[in-house]
Order: C-alpha cells, then sequence, then structure tokens
C-alpha cells in the first residue's frame, strides 16, 4: 500500500451525505453514489502544514479519500460530478475486493470565490494488489506536488501542467484523426470509382503522417522514445 508521512495522517471516517449534502447534484448521481459505496475515509491530508513543502498558486490541500466499492463497476463521472465542487484538489484511492486503483479528476479552478472546479480529464490506474500500488510525494511545493500525482496517475510521466494539458490535446487530436482515417478506409471500400478510390487513400496517407507526427510529440513530452 501507498506509504504517506506520518504527519499526513487523518483516518476519519466521512458520511458519504457529507460528499454531496450541499452539492449540486442530480438524483441519478446521488443514487449510484449512495448505492455503489460501501465506505469512505478520509486517510490523509497534504498541505504545507503536514509536509515539508511551500503553498502553491493554484494547490493548497491535497486531500487523499479511501474509497471501499461495492463494485468495480462505479462510473468515474460519479467522482468527477462531486469533485468539481470541492473546494480541494483531490485523490481517490478505490478499493473493490483486494484490488486497487487511483483515480485523480485532473482539474483547475472555474470559480475559486464559489470553491468550485474544472475537469479537465479523468486519470486512472488499471486495478491492482495492494503491495503494487504506487504513488510518490514529488515537488518542492504543492503545485508541483499535485502535478506530480497528474503525471503519475496518468501515465504521463509529466510533472507540469504544461507538457499535461498538451498531451491532453494531442491524444485528442490523435482519437479525432483515427476515426477520421477509420471513416475514409470505409469510404474507400464502398467506392465504386477508381480515381476517387486513389483520392481517398491518399487522404488517408496523409493523416497517417499526421497521426505518427503527434505520436511523436507525445512520445517526446512523456520520455517514452
Amino acid at each position: 500500500m501507498i506509504q504517506f508521512p506520518s504527519s499526513t495522517f487523518v483516518g476519519k471516517n466521512v458520511p458519504k451525505a457529507a460528499f454531496y449534502k450541499h452539492m449540486e447534484i442530480n438524483a441519478k448521481l446521488k443514487a449510484r453514489f449512495v448505492e455503489g459505496i460501501e465506505r469512505i475515509v478520509w486517510w490523509v491530508k497534504l498541505s504545507p502544514s503536514t509536509l515539508n513543502v511551500e503553498d502553491g498558486e493554484s494547490v493548497h490541500e491535497i486531500t487523499v479519500f479511501l474509497v471501499s466499492l461495492k463494485s468495480k463497476d462505479m462510473p468515474d463521472d460519479v467522482f468527477a460530478a462531486i469533485d468539481r465542487q470541492m473546494p480541494r484538489h483531490t485523490v481517490f484511492v478505490l478499493v473493490s475486493g483486494q484490488r486497487y486503483r487511483l483515480l485523480l479528476n485532473y482539474k483547475e479552478w472555474a470559480d475559486p470565490r464559489k470553491g468550485t472546479f474544472r475537469i479537465i480529464q479523468s486519470f486512472r490506474t488499471e486495478w491492482t494488489d495492494d503491495e503494487s500500488l504506487r504513488l510518490t510525494i514529488k515537488g518542492s511545493n504543492m503545485d508541483k506536488v499535485y502535478e506530480s500525482f497528474a503525471g503519475q496517475v496518468s501515465g504521463f510521466g509529466t510533472d507540469n501542467d504544461a507538457d499535461t494539458k498538451r498531451v491532453i490535446t494531442l491524444q485528442q487530436q490523435l482519437t479525432q484523426k483515427q476515426q477520421a482515417v477509420e471513416v475514409l478506409q470505409k469510404k474507400t471500400r464502398s467506392e465504386k470509382q477508381f480515381n476517387r478510390q486513389l483520392q481517398l487513400n491518399a487522404e488517408a496517407r496523409t493523416l497517417k503522417k499526421e497521426l505518427a507526427a503527434l505520436q511523436e510529440e507525445i512520445d517526446r513530452i512523456t520520455n517514452r522514445q
């Protein structure tokens, strides 16, 4: 299991109602939250007062929750809906039987005065056993600690918001172009005119070159080359 400094330990049970009582979530999400979660523990509090790090410009506290699920199939959007309105950055350690995974809703402030966030993307690890679950505290301030967490949970290996957001954008472009290639290939197979087939194949080759360039940039940022 992940080892956090003893100074960060809270170990407090949190009633499920505390997560949605004062938040704007619909009845369906609330029902899924109540029915899908067995127990929530406020595991640790990461902050300048509990870690030997400086405060961040955007991140002031990271709360780590240990969440026991009734089923592995619990949708991530339930946590995202609540996380948008939770006035701090969070990491969820999800537990199902003897299996564990990390969930981090990568987010930025939408309205600091109201304590609300915009979720940029949800990151999660694969299910694993407790001995293989890893999350390492890195960074001299809270911003850097959070960005390091995002890089670890996402698998990007990034440690700053510019690189993390760039990889997200590149992956979105990659998906869009892959879908466009599939559409062109389908059109080519159904096309009767030879000249039109050549044109569609040429368009697909151009997109494939763009796909390769996008993947190269992703690999460069994530140090996979």
